[in-house]
């Protein structure tokens, strides 16, 4: 096992005290959130998206 260097002594985190009345931080289960989900957005005007029934060939323009 090695010895503790000088830069190991220096790297501790040391814990520090809370003021008095401070606001104790948020409490949020990111895990069991709902899940954020947008409503897509009506075509402009009539028409606009019969470009998606055309198949790709993978041709590039």
């Amino acid at each position: 096992m090695k010895t503790p260097t000088k830069a190991h002594a220096r790297a501790k985190v040391q814990a520090q005290t809370r003021p008095e009345g401070a606001v104790e931080p948020a409490q949020y289960d990111r895990m069991r959130a709902p899940v954020w989900t947008t409503n897509p957005a009506p075509a402009t005007r009539a028409g606009a998206n019969d470009h998606r029934r055309i198949d790709s060939r993978s041709y590039r323009c």
